[in-house]
């Protein structure tokens, strides 16, 4: 058995190491011929500036040896050039040089910084197409949940006026065919996090440069989502918990009836304090939203090619 171990462990070992050895040379000259050996990361602002310089140094010279030229011409033809007159021209050409180049510079970046900016702009628009419906949804289903049976909704009304109590129904059946028996509450805990999603996206997409209300609107509704998120998911799931023999959207449904108007987020119970933050969600949402949309609504009023013009549901 010792001469067994003797004879597989150093030489398996040895030819072992061997192989992987040769296989790692040969990953190396396989890389060797596969990667450019000159390839660099090179960032894009080095290059300009690199080029800039490039220019510059090279409009220098030119300049140089164009006013060495007429100089030599007017010195050995019959003239008057002197040695001063060569360097006062030359100082002048120079000085022209430098405000030539820093006004066709001054002009390059105005054009780049347009160009960039229209960029962001079509983005942020064919961005938006993805997130109108989504809005639309958020808003039909946001409204449902806050007017109560007897009122008259207003499916696509952004900005609204409404109180814990008028939330007492959330609990009912969606009134929309494609909702089919599923709560109101639930549906709209649905589709506020499909829009959250949306503008999460948007976030990361767009640099948001020259438009940066745009990006603060979204962040908010994310903010507003994001504390609020917690609150939501326990008022939904007051729809299927019971507590003792009664369920528990029964016991919530009776304290919103119950809520009087001046109520308060510090004055209630756990449960309703549930229903406040959800409220107060919802409020924080609305105005995001609305700014948000009048944003774009700006922006889509610059777009004077019409490029990014589409019809789009007259919100409230």
């Amino acid at each position: 058995m010792s001469d067994k171990v003797r004879r597989i462990g150093p030489s398996g070992k040895g030819s072992g190491v061997k192989a992987i050895a040769n296989r790692l040379k040969e990953s190396v000259d396989t890389s060797a011929k596969v990667l450019d050996k000159g390839f660099q990361r090179t960032r894009a602002s080095n290059v300009e500036r690199s080029h800039e310089f490039s220019v510059m140094w090279i409009s220098f010279g030119i300049i140089v040896v164009s006013s060495a030229v007429f100089f030599l011409i007017g010195f050995f033809c019959n003239g008057d050039w002197t040695w001063k007159d060569f360097f006062y021209n030359m100082a002048c050409n120079i000085l022209a040089m430098f405000v030539v180049v820093l006004c066709l510079d001054t002009l390059v970046n105005r054009n780049r910084d347009s160009r960039v900016q229209r960029e962001e702009a079509r983005k942020i628009l064919r961005y938006n197409r993805l997130i109108s419906p989504e809005i639309e949804m958020y808003l039909v289903r946001k409204n449902m949940v806050i007017t109560p049976n007897g009122k008259t909704m207003k499916k696509f009304q952004v900005d609204s006026n409404f109180t814990v109590r008028d939330m007492r129904d959330m609990y009912g059946a969606s009134e929309l065919v494609s909702d089919v028996g599923i709560s109101k509450i639930r549906r709209y805990g649905h589709y506020q996090r499909v829009l959250r999603d949306h503008f999460e996206g948007l976030i990361q997409s767009v640099d948001f440069t020259f438009y940066p209300e745009i990006a603060d609107a979204a962040m908010r509704y994310l903010n507003a989502t994001s504390y609020g998120e917690a609150a939501l998911d326990a008022v939904i799931s007051y729809e299927d918990t019971r507590a003792g023999t009664k369920s528990m959207k029964t016991m919530v449904i009776a304290m919103l009836k119950e809520e009087p108007e001046d109520g308060s987020f510090m004055a209630a119970n756990p449960t309703m304090k549930n229903i406040y933050l959800v409220h107060q969600m919802i409020n924080d949402q609305e105005a995001a939203v609305a700014d948000y949309l009048k944003m774009i609504k700006l922006l889509q009023d610059q777009d004077t090619s019409g490029y990014m013009k589409k019809e789009t549901v007259e919100f409230e």
